[in-house]
């Protein structure tokens, strides 16, 4: 099975966000009031670096680090997904600690939100060494997110 990263390009943003997981759909309308398109395309032009994970030539996840902004050291890092992501899910997990390594070498801090009702990424960041903080109201329609984050300092490959 071949896992490529690829640069983000029209035609793989389209495919992800045509099928992406129900829980990111929801997760990216309660936060921003994105659509899938709208939430991929966002990313991708605010991100310092993103980059679409796929498994047989097919785009499954996209994923991408914004910085908040010049005088802090604190990166938004971001996955969308697609339902067939979740079947390759093994595969994604070897990469996961190059991934993240890569990611605090551009900021010391990595901090977001995720849907209360998101659990497989819940439960997936929780596995990769992120702590997530008690549900409170966030985005948009101000519904429960759980604020995630890691700090360079404190992970271990």
């Amino acid at each position: 099975m071949g896992v490529k990263f690829i640069r983000p390009n029209e035609a793989a943003i389209q495919s992800i966000a045509a099928d992406m997981r129900q829980a990111d759909i929801d997760e990216v309308w309660a936060s921003n009031h994105h659509t899938p398109l709208e939430a991929l395309n966002v990313g991708w032009e605010t991100s310092k670096s993103a980059v679409i994970v796929a498994v047989n030539d097919e785009p499954c996840v996209m994923i991408g680090l914004v910085k908040r902004d010049i005088l802090s050291d604190i990166g938004t890092p971001w996955l969308l997904g697609t339902n067939n992501a979740l079947k390759y899910k093994r595969h994604f997990i070897k990469q996961v600690p190059d991934v993240i390594s890569e990611m605090l070498t551009v900021c010391s801090k990595l901090c977001n939100y995720v849907h209360v009702n998101n659990t497989i990424s819940i439960n997936w960041l929780k596995r990769i060494g992120f702590t997530i903080d008690s549900a409170e109201p966030y985005g948009y329609e101000k519904e429960l997110f759980h604020r995630f984050h890691l700090d360079r300092e404190n992970y271990n490959v």
